[in-house]
């Protein structure tokens, strides 16, 4: 059970590719997951989200021909990155996990329709805990509020998805946690 509980640690939000990707460069840790937020060319008032995860830089990742970013880039609004903290190197099926949970709890929470993401639209099959924290692009200090639209406002600070002898996906969560 130990493998799948994941301390995940966001910074942003980053206006801009090019301002992500200067920070990163700045940074001496790698992050391995991302949430974009903006609206499509010709939407009034729809915004979309993604949720996406790159054993490479970040940056590197955003630059791929065919990138979703390429749908809102014109009218982005955020970009969040993200490193799983408690795992000093993860693999690519631990960094999977955590996206699979981030998607398939925004596709109950937004809709599919929403979502730039194609799949992970469904929970895993295993138990996971995901517990986000939202860092500022400083790294010293966290968001106390954020608007609400923002994916940090979105994404709750704990998801647990645990899967019960029957096959059923349980969801527990806290959407913010709160100082004693």
């Amino acid at each position: 059970m130990d493998e799948n509980v994941f301390l995940v640690k966001w910074y942003g939000p980053f206006t801009t590719s090019e301002e992500e990707r200067l920070w990163e460069k700045e940074q001496s840790f790698k992050c391995s997951l991302y949430l974009l937020h903006g609206k499509l060319k010709y939407a009034k008032s729809r915004e979309v989200y993604y949720c996406g995860e790159s054993t490479r830089n970040v940056y590197k990742r955003l630059c791929d021909k065919g990138h979703h970013i390429a749908e809102i880039k014109e009218r982005l609004n955020s970009i969040y990155v993200g490193r799983i903290s408690n795992i000093k190197h993860p693999t690519r099926s631990q960094i999977m996990l955590v996206e699979k949970t981030i998607t398939a709890y925004l596709a109950e929470e937004l809709g599919e329709q929403n979502l730039l993401n194609a799949t992970n639209f469904y929970y895993s099959s295993q138990n996971v805990y995901v517990i986000n924290e939202w860092w500022k692009i400083d790294g010293e200090s966290m968001w106390a509020r954020q608007p609400i639209n923002a994916p940090s406002h979105i994404v709750p600070d704990v998801i647990c998805s645990h899967c019960t002898e029957n096959k059923d996906i349980e969801l527990y969560g806290c959407k913010k946690m709160k100082r004693l």
